[in-house]
């Protein structure tokens, strides 16, 4: 979920088939008009749900929301909140805020924060690795281990490189995949 739309969309996708679950959250880009009633309903969703399985994509984004720090704070906040309340593991969207990201976790959860020094997390990494001056994602490819590695759509955003522009799709992960494969030098099978 990146919104109350999306998440429930989410839900009802994962309902829907067997090989599908869902995580139910609110993206920094959305939380202007986030409300307590709002995570009330996300908390529904995953009560009444058992295939919600995470409360994400929640974070910080400075990178165009910069203006709205205080209120992403306050909400990313909430919920982490939530998610330790109902025991359920987040997923983090973090652009340009690694400080207040990492404070927030720790002050919020700090089973988790001890994980984040070890570097115990998962990584996920998106198209914007196939960008030619990406060089801080492709580091991080570089230094992370494969099994602490995830492959992520963005989807619809951030279409890899030769499709930056388009409209993304799961299909393209296939490109982040190669772009891992070259910068750890190992082969595209074994990513």
């Amino acid at each position: 979920g990146a919104c109350m739309k999306t998440s429930a969309e989410s839900v009802e996708l994962a309902n829907k088939y067997d090989f599908i679950y869902a995580a139910v959250g609110v993206h920094p880009h959305d939380v202007k008009d986030l409300t307590e009633a709002d995570i009330q309903e996300l908390k529904r969703m995953a009560t009444e749900n058992e295939k919600v399985v995470a409360i994400g994509e929640i974070g910080l984004d400075y990178y165009y929301d910069a203006e709205y720090k205080e209120l992403q704070k306050k909400w990313f906040k909430r919920q982490i909140e939530l998610a330790n309340e109902l025991k359920l593991p987040i997923i983090i969207h973090d652009r340009d805020a690694h400080g207040d990201t990492f404070e927030i976790i720790k002050s919020t959860n700090v089973e988790l924060a001890r994980e984040y020094v070890k570097m115990g997390c998962y990584i996920s990494i998106s198209g914007t690795v196939t960008f030619k001056n990406n060089k801080k994602t492709k580091e991080v490819v570089r230094e992370i281990p494969l099994d602490r590695l995830l492959i992520e759509t963005d989807s619809p955003y951030m279409a890899p490189t030769p499709h930056r522009g388009k409209r993304n799709d799961p299909s393209l992960v296939q490109f982040v995949a190669d772009t891992i494969a070259v910068e750890k030098g190992i082969s595209y099978e074994n990513v």
